[in-house]
């Protein structure tokens, strides 16, 4: 039988229909996420953020926690940019209803770019390269996902989305995900 696959055009746009409900359903991060971007990026009070398919907000929430200066908020799907829009009421927060390869953001105006359970549905070259030119010197990228599930269950989702990940996955079975993160990170220039 062939599993059905969502592409990515399609996974951007997927979960709109019912916001709070998908808002409601969606497990939180844990609170070693926070500690390590404090630890290893400069997320705190007056930074700039830059936040990759922000969807309803849970990660955007923690981070305007942090106390930024500015959050720009990308996220592609109109029904779940309005659902932040109307759920966060931040004078920092500026929420861009728009793919992250179409939004018109300065270059070198970024202390962080984080993306919470969003980065796979981009193309990872182009747009690794848009988010170093994008990047501040000195800046981080955090890049993040829940991984969740009953293996002894069959899961339709993780079998309609597991092709998005099959090369990372594979990168990190062969040389460990800490070596794969540098190489991106190499390959793409990137200094802190």
């Amino acid at each position: 039988m062939t599993v059905p696959t969502l592409d990515r055009a399609f996974g951007r746009v997927a979960f709109g229909a019912e916001p709070s409900n998908y808002h409601a359903a969606r497990p939180r991060y844990p609170e070693e996420t926070w500690q390590l971007l404090r630890e290893r990026s400069d997320l705190g009070p007056g930074i700039d953020i830059l936040e990759i398919g922000a969807g309803t907000g849970l990660a955007t929430a923690e981070l305007l926690a942090h106390k930024p200066r500015r959050l720009a908020a990308v996220e592609p799907d109109m029904r779940l940019a309005g659902f932040l829009r109307t759920s966060i009421a931040d004078d920092c927060l500026q929420v861009l209803a728009l793919p992250f390869e179409e939004a018109n953001l300065e270059p070198a105006s970024f202390d962080l770019v984080a993306s919470a359970t969003a980065f796979h549905w981009l193309e990872a070259t182009p747009a690794l390269r848009r988010i170093h030119e994008l990047l501040r010197p000195g800046g981080a990228v955090g890049l993040w996902w829940n991984v969740f599930g009953d293996v002894s269950r069959p899961d339709p989702f993780h079998d309609a989305t597991k092709h998005l990940f099959v090369a990372i996955v594979r990168a990190c079975q062969r040389v460990g995900p800490t070596v794969l993160l540098m190489r991106l990170i190499r390959m793409h220039e990137f200094r802190r």
